[in-house]
């Protein structure tokens, strides 16, 4: 311990090592409505600052950044998800069409995009869902192209999800975290506490009587944990993402995947048939990990209330099974869990 703290003191220090009044002092100020905390992935010496800041009373976010573009998109999300929590958008619909009589939602996802369209009085009229492929704007035009609405029926068009910002003929654009919570709310009035599992990563995020987001948090670029580390483990297993969310309830073993991370996961799958595990066991096995590792972002929440799920792994039943048995809670599942962030999007084109 002597030779590492020696090798600590004898760096040269970092800004946030350095005289910290001047920061102090914005804390003070009556205009800081809230702090973004960036650091650098990996970089111990910026702990023990964040743990003081945490016990201010004021809004607080925390990035790490290891400074590769592929990090851009969750950062995006994260920074404009925080505005919204704080109320440091403008709130103002632009572009309204007087002539329409839709409010369409389209949310664009890693894997697929939904879309979903409400008349003036909220009832959802359409909802559609397409592969994104390539093209996030492409993805958006097909789903509108399959839900049969001309572009002069619209009043109003919202876009969330991380394509969000390449749909073009989009009049504004919210994040999914505003989207999944507004969403949530109006089909289940009483929900707290929304956990998102999308194909790219997760969310849990954290509401407040009136539906307000009060907090949310995020894993991280990697793709443990997420609809496509399942994708891709049923792949290797040779069977539908569809036969996966059901066979793993019938397992035998009580399996463990101790590798959370898709790489080594898949080869310590391929080890287990290798064993001759069933493939419900493995399967069992996968959904356990997705389960624990949705429950350590889930601890965050101090006050869980009521649970609800969203995302397409909400169709996974093994998944949910395991997740409600990591939480001890049961969790609500509405009919097209999906299409919940689309949804809010078009809620939010309607002003609502």
């Amino acid at each position: 311990m002597l030779k590492y703290a020696k090798a600590l003191m004898a760096q040269t220090p970092c800004m946030r090592m350095q005289d910290i009044k001047a920061r102090e002092a914005l804390l003070e100020s009556e205009n800081c409505v809230g702090i973004i905390y960036s650091t650098i992935k990996f970089c111990d010496y910026y702990d023990f600052e964040f743990s003081k800041l945490k016990n201010l009373k004021m809004p607080i976010i925390r990035l790490e950044t290891d400074f590769t573009n592929q990090s851009y998109g969750q950062l995006l999300t994260r920074l404009e998800g925080f505005a919204e929590t704080i109320n440091k958008t403008d709130g103002k619909r632009k572009n309204i069409n007087m002539n329409g009589k839709y409010f369409v939602g389209i949310d664009s996802g890693s894997t697929s995009t939904e879309l979903v369209a409400v008349d003036k009085d909220l009832n959802i009229v359409k909802s559609v869902m397409v592969r994104t492929g390539a093209n996030a704007g492409v993805g958006a035009r097909n789903a509108l192209e399959k839900a049969g609405i001309d572009i002069e029926d619209i009043t109003h068009i919202v876009a969330t999800g991380y394509g969000r910002k390449n749909i073009d003929f989009a009049d504004d654009n919210v994040t999914e975290i505003t989207c999944h919570a507004k969403g949530a709310k109006h089909i289940y009035n009483d929900v707290k506490t929304i956990i998102d599992i999308g194909g790219q990563d997760s969310k849990v995020i954290s509401l407040d009587e009136n539906g307000k987001v009060i907090g949310f948090v995020m894993n991280d670029k990697c793709a443990a944990g997420t609809g496509r580390f399942l994708e891709n483990m049923a792949k290797v297993l040779e069977i539908s993402i569809d036969e996966m969310a059901q066979i793993g309830l019938k397992y035998k073993n009580d399996l463990t995947i101790s590798s959370m991370c898709t790489v080594f996961a898949e080869s310590e799958v391929v080890s287990l048939i290798a064993e001759n595990y069933s493939v419900s066991d493995i399967v069992h096995g996968l959904n356990k990990s997705v389960a624990v590792k949705t429950k350590a972002l889930a601890n965050s929440a101090k006050d869980k209330g009521a649970v609800m799920m969203t995302g397409g792994v909400a169709k996974n039943k093994g998944v949910l099974t395991e997740l409600e048995k990591q939480l001890n809670v049961k969790i609500f599942i509405p009919q097209q869990p999906e299409f919940c962030g689309a949804l809010g999007a078009a809620l939010i084109a309607a002003g609502k």
